[in-house]
């Protein structure tokens, strides 16, 4: 699975999260810069990555992410495809 179509997947889930279908992200998105991305929707959509995924991340690697672009290398690095 590329970059790209990772970072789809990804926005999509941030959109449902969110319950914003406006919302775009790139890899140096970070989260302060969109609205409604706060520690609890945070934890909400590292769950929903896990499971659209199916894979879990550690702890260590969650509180590493600084950037979208963070959690889609995340993502790649852990799912077998």
């Amino acid at each position: 699975m590329t970059e790209d179509e990772i970072l789809q997947r990804i926005t999509h889930i941030v959109r449902d999260e969110l319950d914003d279908d406006d919302i775009t992200l790139t890899n140096g998105t970070v989260a302060k810069e969109v609205d409604g991305w706060d520690s609890l929707a945070h934890v909400r959509i590292v769950i929903a990555v896990e499971k659209a995924f199916k894979t879990r991340f550690e702890i260590v690697q969650i509180t590493a992410l600084e950037s979208v672009g963070d959690l889609v290398r995340l993502v790649q690095k852990t799912v077998v495809v």
